[in-house]
């Protein structure tokens, strides 16, 4: 979602590159028991484990990259398209905060960027864009997409903007419904509140 509407502006053989942030709910679970001996998922890791800090991994071949890559290469009528994720997990609970920095194939300014941004997803009730840098406030425990902070390079050759959605809602169990209403022929957002 962050890509996809400056598709145009992709410059060739530059790879967009993506750090994301996530809550330490998106790195998963391990198997364990309980004190009387159940079997229990445990968080693979925690806030404490992370002592206020943040974890990278997998820093090459993430599955995501391959998948956002797919998605975007399809909106290119064929061409191929890469780009570098870098994920880490963040001492909060849940909520994926992410800044692309994309080489320009040429100058365009941060409020055209923006335009980009209101034109691809117009009518859209679950993204918010935003003037302002996105913070965790703005995406936990929230149904929806955000995105804003767009600024481009005092040279106009590269652009930054931050996404992001909180990992449980919007990222699984938001998503999940609104694929669920729309099989089953209900409208898209039924039972999702879209005013937050």
């Amino acid at each position: 979602m962050l890509i996809a509407p400056l598709l145009k502006y992709v410059k060739p053989e530059a790879w967009p590159t993506v750090f994301g942030l996530s809550g330490y709910s998106g790195a998963g679970t391990i198997s364990g028991t309980d004190p009387d001996g159940r079997p229990i998922s445990l968080p693979k890791v925690t806030g404490e484990s992370l002592a206020g800090g943040v974890k990278p991994y997998s820093l090459t071949d993430h599955i995501h990259e391959r998948e956002a890559g797919a998605h975007l290469s399809s909106l290119l009528n064929g061409s191929s398209m890469k780009l570098a994720f870098i994920p880490a997990v963040a001492p909060w609970f849940s909520g994926i905060i992410s800044t692309l920095s994309m080489p320009l194939s040429e100058k365009v300014t941060a409020k055209e960027i923006i335009s980009l941004y209101e034109e691809k997803y117009a009518g859209e009730k679950l993204v918010t864009i935003k003037k302002e840098v996105p913070t965790l406030p703005d995406i936990a425990d929230r149904h929806g997409w955000v995105v804003g902070g767009a600024q481009v390079h005092s040279e106009g050759d590269r652009v930054v903007v931050v996404g992001g959605l909180d990992n449980l809602l919007k990222g699984a169990a938001t998503q999940c419904l609104q694929n669920l209403n729309l099989a089953l022929g209900y409208d898209e957002y039924a039972g999702i509140a879209t005013t937050d």
